[in-house]
Formats: C-alpha cells, sequence, structure tokens
C-alpha cells in the first residue's frame, strides 16, 4: 500500500507569504536552527561545482570501534546559496539542488475524495517558508489528545498487531547516540533503548478483532466479511479487498493491528517511532519525523470518527507505517539499486500543498520533483494506483497521491526540498530537515508538519 495517503487539515494564510518565498527560492542567508540542527547558508559556503552534496555531509569521524557510538554526524551542508547557484536545470531550494519540472509537468492538486483526480484549483502555498512558531501563533485547543488509529504497512506483510509505537519530543530525540555503533545488532538494541530518548508515551498495537472490547471500535458501515465498496466502509483494523474464495466480490478483510496513546502533545514538533516487536515478521522501524498535531484540527466527535472509548473527548486519528522485508528489497531492486546497504535507511512521503483557511486540507502535489541534499543511490516515484507500491522506473515526477521514495541513504542529518511548475516557473515547495536513522523508513510531510491521517 502506498506510503501517504490524505488528512483534511486547516493551515493558515499568512500575509508575509511574498516575504517568505524568496528566502526558499535562494537558500537563507543566515543561520536558523531547523529541527535541532544549525543550518548556515552563507556565502562562505563551499560547495561543488555541480551543486551536489560532498561526501562528508552526513558524517564523519572514527566509526572502527565496534559496540560504540564513535561516528558523529555533521549538519547538513547546503548545496547552494545566494552566491553558488545550481548547475543549470535546477532550482535552488532552501539550500538543496531540485531538477527542474519540465514544461510538460505542471503542478497541480488532486482531490482525494475523487479518486485524487486533478482539480482546477491552485496549488496553496500559504505555510511555505514560514516557521512554525508563526504558524501556531494563534492556533488554539486542547494541550493534550489521545493519538490513535491504525498500523498501516507500505507493501506486502503480516497483520500489524504486536507493533510497538512511540512518540518522542523531536527537541528530547537524539538517533546521534546510537547510529554510529558499527554492530549491527548493536545498534538495533540502542535505537529501541532509552538512549535516544524518553518516551512521552507508547503503546503495542492488537488485533482488530479485540477492538470493541479494548474500546478502539470505531462505527462502520459494514462489518467484517461483508460486503464493500471502499476502506472507509469497514471497521478499524479492516480493508475493503477482493475475497480470493468469492470471484469480484469485496468484503472487509483484517488486515491492521490498532493502538491509542493518551497524553500526546498538540502544537509541538514530534517524532513518532514504529517498531515491530516479532522478529519473525521482519518489520523494518519507521519514523514520522518532525510532525505537530495542531490543536485546532483535533477529531470531530462521534462514534464514527472516535473510538468508542474516547467518544466524546480530545482524540487525533494518525495511522503511522511500517515496512516489511519483502517491500524492504522490491523497491530498490525495481529502480535498479542491488540492495539497501545494512546501516543505510529510506526516506519517503507524499508532496501536498498547504490546504485552504477554513476549507479543504492539503491535497497532494502531481509532477512535484523532490531533491536531497545528501543524495540516494537510488530514487523513486510510483504511478496513480492508491494500492500499488511497485515504482515506476520511467516517472521523473510525482504522481497524482504525490508519492515519493528515496533509498539507500547515508545515515545522519539530510534535509528534503520539492519544486514544481506553476505559471510556467519553476516553485518551490518548502523543505524539512532530516535524520536518517540506519535500516528504518523515514516519513516526512512536506511542506507541512502534518501527520498524514493514513499512507
Amino acid at each position: 500500500m502506498p506510503l501517504f495517503s490524505q488528512v483534511s487539515y486547516r493551515l493558515r494564510y499568512l500575509s508575509w507569504l511574498a516575504l517568505a518565498l524568496p528566502v526558499w527560492l535562494t537558500g537563507c542567508p543566515q543561520t536558523e536552527v531547523r529541527g535541532g540542527f544549525t543550518d548556515v547558508a552563507s556565502s562562505d559556503v563551499s560547495l561543488p561545482s555541480d551543486g551536489t552534496a560532498t561526501g562528508d555531509a552526513s558524517s564523519g569521524g572514527d566509526s572502527s570501534t565496534t559496540g560504540d557510538t564513535t561516528t558523529t554526524f555533521a549538519d547538513f551542508k547546503p548545496n547552494c546559496s545566494q552566491t553558488q547557484a545550481c548547475a543549470t536545470g535546477k532550482t535552488c531550494v532552501d539550500g538543496v539542488c531540485v531538477v527542474d519540472p519540465t514544461a510538460a509537468q505542471k503542478g497541480e492538486v488532486t482531490d482525494p475524495f475523487n479518486d485524487f483526480l486533478p482539480t482546477a484549483d491552485p496549488v496553496q502555498l500559504g505555510c511555505v517558508g514560514v516557521p512554525l512558531e508563526t504558524q501556531l501563533k494563534d492556533v488554539k485547543g486542547p494541550s493534550t489528545v489521545t493519538l490513535w488509529g491504525r498500523v498501516d504497512r507500505f507493501g506486502g506483510g503480516p497483520l500489524t498487531a504486536n507493533v510497538e509505537v512511540s512518540v518522542f519530543e523531536l527537541s528530547k530525540f537524539h538517533p546521534e547516540a546510537c547510529a554510529g555503533i558499527v554492530d549491527d545488532d548493536a545498534r538495533a538494541a540502542c535505537f529501541v533503548s532509552d538512549k535516544v530518548g524518553t518516551p512521552i508515551g507508547k503503546a503495542t498495537s492488537i488485533d482488530p478483532d479485540t477492538a470493541k472490547a479494548s474500546g478502539l471500535d470505531v462505527q462502520a458501515k459494514a462489518a467484517a466479511g461483508q460486503d464493500c465498496v471502499q476502506h472507509l466502509d469497514c471497521p478499524s483494523g479492516y480493508e475493503c479487498r477482493k475475497d480470493n474464495s468469492a470471484a469480484g466480490a469485496k468484503i472487509c478483510l483484517r488486515t491492521h493491528g490498532l493502538y491509542a496513546i493518551e497524553g500526546v502533545p498538540t502544537n509541538t514538533r514530534l517524532v513518532v517511532r514504529v517498531h515491530g516487536l516479532a522478529a519473525k515478521d521482519k518489520w523494518h522501524d519507521s519514523y514520522y519525523w518532525d510532525i505537530v498535531l495542531f490543536a485546532d484540527h483535533i477529531d470531530k466527535t462521534g462514534a464514527g470518527t472516535q473510538p468508542s472509548k474516547y467518544v466524546g473527548k480530545d482524540t487525533y486519528r494518525s495511522n503511522p507505517t511500517i515496512v516489511g522485508e519483502g517491500q524492504w528489497q522490491l523497491v530498490p531492486t525495481t529502480i535498479g539499486v542491488q540492495e539497501i546497504e545494512l546501516g543505510h535507511g529510506v526516506i519517503g512521503g507524499r508532496i501536498r500543498d498547504c490546504g485552504i483557511p477554513d476549507g479543504r486540507g492539503g491535497w497532494a502535489i502531481h509532477n512535484a520533483k523532490v531533491g536531497m541534499g545528501v543524495l540516494p543511490k537510488g530514487f523513486a516515484y510510483f504511478n496513480d494506483n492508491e494500492d500499488d507500491t511497485v515504482p515506476v522506473k520511467t516517472a521523473t515526477a510525482t504522481d497524482t497521491l504525490g508519492r515519493f521514495a528515496a533509498v539507500d541513504m547515508p545515515a545522519g542529518h539530510n534535509r528534503i526540498a520539492a519544486a514544481t511548475m506553476i505559471g510556467g516557473k519553476p516553485t518551490p515547495l518548502g523543505s524539512v530537515d532530516v535524520f536518517v536513522v540506519p535500516d528504518a523508513l523515514m516519513i516526512v510531510s512536506l511542506p507541512g508538519r502534518i501527520p498524514v491521517l493514513t499512507k
């Protein structure tokens, strides 16, 4: 199943957008703290002539001592600035050189309620380049919520029950404490210890057949095993899929585990880690990186929008994703990368616009180009089928679902940026800083920090 899907949310239009956009076009000519990393995009940055990342942009130091965190990870080094342009055919987006879309790759938003078909609506960029503090200035609502949903999976794999979901404050999460450990088993154990930080809260996903007993059941049109038309017709943890025993029929089939974590802060930058507890399931950890539960976008109250245990309370639904070993191998081999090296990771996500205040949420942007500060060995775009996770080798921009994946990334700091063609000009869509955790999938929300409802 695809990485990201749509969640309806509200972002505020800000009057000083005109001031923010030039910063994204040129690369910030000042020091700015972004997600705990110091970004210096000044005129004295030493850059290669083609504007690509240098080899030491993600790591350095001695990593020879097995079992110790001896590698240090440098801050992201911008590839471009006001005085160092990108190579011809690329646009500088917040210090990252992004390949220009072609004239035919016109940026357009798609409607998630109409099979992600392209629309005539303009791409909304009111949040691009706007500091989070400004976005949160007038946001009112509860200080904490219950974060709940199902554990999704990217591609095939077993039922996503017995999966641990943990929430951290970004400012108190330190992946660099474990990323440099050379021994693979010791490194993996470190990442699920308190050495990286203490979770605000965590929960283990349950079998959806036990949802009612646990109070995590949500009112649905169809019951387990009944006929359905779309996934939303089915109970939580079930999807509307063809039944092999009944030719052509679609019924609600058990697919995903459910979770709920109480006391998660709103209006706070967070990291959500998804970790499989059973070795036999062969899951790779995933991290929803630098997301915010905006307090003015909590769930509507009611039996159809909240679990029975929490009806009438403050809740926020999000479905974090985990990836299995089969899909971990499928994506790189499809695009010509032999395998993802041990100790390397993957960045994936979906490009969406900023939405309309008091109107629609952020919609996927079709025909966006994505760039990385530290380059991957392979880059993947997909087709327009929500349930198809096989990359399209000939695709050069996001599909109507806005999806992308960068595979075989070195561990350490990186930056993801994007651009699309609007009004005949390559237009920046913002960026996100991320620390690539070894052997894990990093999921980002671009340009905003809104956690997606599903993949």
